[in-house]
């Protein structure tokens, strides 16, 4: 324990310590803020840098991790892919156009290709395949990637992984057309239909909505014989996809749509899903086809939809009803009948 301070050296001890001033305002600045900056500047450009050199090894070290053997590095690499892919679309212009990148999209092709022909039957295995499926849709490469979407949707693999197939010719060629870019080639239809005529259901479902996407009238012709398959989605697709080429022969899918309607579907039950975004989807399809419909169809039509419009229950529903009766009421009576059918005159016997 310290014992009292020796007068000695008291004595030392100044009677007056030097006052305390705060800090100003100059000496902070140089204390935190100057280094601060001068850190921040140190890692900006190391992140600038760092990402000039490692950017491209990035998505080339991702490609690499689509073949190793374990399966979570695997899973890695095309997570990482498609992360990669879809944030590069969500840039625009500013991104790195890893669209159109030829590289990537080979590569993620060939491990597909590489799996389908492995023959691989574990429930891991169909979920990389129909993962590698759907992210090739992410690519405006059309030529590339036809050879592995092709095998992918063939009769035999996983359903998932024929869904996705299918799924991603449909991603692509939409986008491909919203941006003003020539539409796949023949083949990819002529694939389409060629599956269309598979027993699954789902797989009827999803290539009756890709070939509406098609301008081949081969296309075309397998959408009007869909008008009759056995299927209410299958068929309305079909309808819908004609009515993008502004083609009516769909109209009497449409009717039962609109008539169904009054029948409401078990509240929060799948089939309520599958009545709004069917009823939905067949309200737009009209409204971009009033002007091809004739006088007689018109009227039908307005009839059917005008109590959707008074009184479904789903305010969003009756929005678009009340659009669709608007295009609808607004056309000029036609001349004639054959006036009226004209802009519907594609060249294909119904």
């Amino acid at each position: 324990m310290s014992g009292p301070v020796p007068d000695s050296e008291v004595a030392q001890i100044p009677e007056d310590l030097p006052p305390v001033q705060p800090p100003t305002a100059g000496f902070i600045v140089q204390l935190f803020v100057v280094p601060g900056l001068i850190v921040a500047a140190i890692v900006g450009v190391w992140l600038l840098f760092g990402k000039l050199a490692t950017g491209e090894q990035d998505w080339q070290g991702l490609v690499m991790e689509l073949q190793h053997p374990n399966p979570h590095r695997r899973w890695r690499g095309a997570l990482g892919l498609a992360q990669m892919l879809n944030a590069d679309q969500g840039r625009g212009a500013a991104g790195e156009q890893l669209a159109t990148n030829r590289e990537i999209a080979q590569a993620l092709s060939d491990v597909l290709v590489s799996e389908l022909k492995r023959g691989g039957q574990t429930e891991e295995d169909f979920k990389y395949e129909a993962y590698l499926a759907r992210t090739l849709g992410l690519f405006d490469l059309p030529e590339i990637i036809f050879p592995a979407v092709q095998l992918a949707m063939q009769p035999g693999n996983d359903r998932e992984v024929r869904k996705n197939a299918i799924g991603s010719v449909a991603v692509m060629t939409d986008r491909m057309q919203t941006m003003g870019a020539a539409p796949p080639s023949g083949a990819f239809a002529d694939e389409i239909t060629r599956v269309s005529f598979d027993d699954d259901p789902l797989i009827r479902e999803l290539s009756a909505y890709t070939l509406g996407l098609f301008p081949q009238s081969a296309a075309q012709d397998r959408l009007v014989v869909l008008l009759e398959d056995g299927v209410a989605e299958t068929r309305l697709n079909a309808a819908i996809g004609l009515a993008r080429h502004q083609d009516s022969r769909g109209i009497g899918v449409f009717r039962d749509v609109l008539q169904q309607a009054a029948v409401l579907a078990d509240p929060g039950g799948q089939r309520e899903y599958v009545q709004f975004v069917s009823l939905r989807n067949c309200l737009a399809a009209i409204q971009r086809l009033a002007a091809a419909f004739n006088d007689e169809q018109r009227r039908e039509l307005i009839v059917l939809v005008q109590p959707i419009a008074r009184d479904y229950k789903e305010p969003k529903i009756r929005i678009t009803a009340q659009s669709t009766l608007t295009a609808l009421e607004g056309q000029p009576a036609a001349a004639s009948e054959s006036a009226a059918q004209s802009p519907v005159s594609r060249g294909v016997t119904p």
